[in-house]
């Protein structure tokens, strides 16, 4: 019977050492099973290795996205900030105009009360006007 690659040829019978005429150069050869298998192990490693660059691709492209979309938002983020930051500064301002109003209008109010208060003095009476609502 035929063995695997590492075994040398077979004789006919004990008493003849001689090689048989079919045994020699096919015996060392690998059975068909251990070439099979070699070239399905092969085929295996060259698909792994495929598979390997695929995955690192779409990984690259992957980090790649989400570059991109970081810097999306950290540009997203300063534009925020920035309109924030006016937002902050128009409301400050504001706040100072409403102060700066809310003390004009009491002084207002205390010259029209001492105005009102010297024409009742002087017996001068106005026909009086209906104030606007306050807030």
């Amino acid at each position: 019977s035929r063995s695997c690659a590492f075994m040398t040829s077979k004789t006919s019978d004990s008493s003849n050492s001689s090689p048989s005429p079919e045994s020699g150069a096919t015996d060392l050869q690998w059975p068909p099973s251990w070439w099979r298998w070699l070239i399905f192990a092969l085929s295996g490693t060259v698909e792994i290795e495929r598979q390997h660059v695929l995955a690192e691709q779409r990984h690259a492209q992957r980090m790649s996205e989400l570059r991109q979309y970081n810097e999306g938002l950290r540009q997203s983020n300063e534009e925020f900030k920035r309109s924030n930051e006016e937002f902050e500064r128009q409301t400050e301002e504001l706040r100072k105009e409403n102060e700066t109003l809310r003390r004009e209008n009491e002084r207002l109010a205390e010259l029209e009360s001492k105005i009102d208060g010297l024409f009742y003095k002087h017996g001068i009476y106005l026909a009086q006007t209906t104030k606007p609502k306050q807030p």
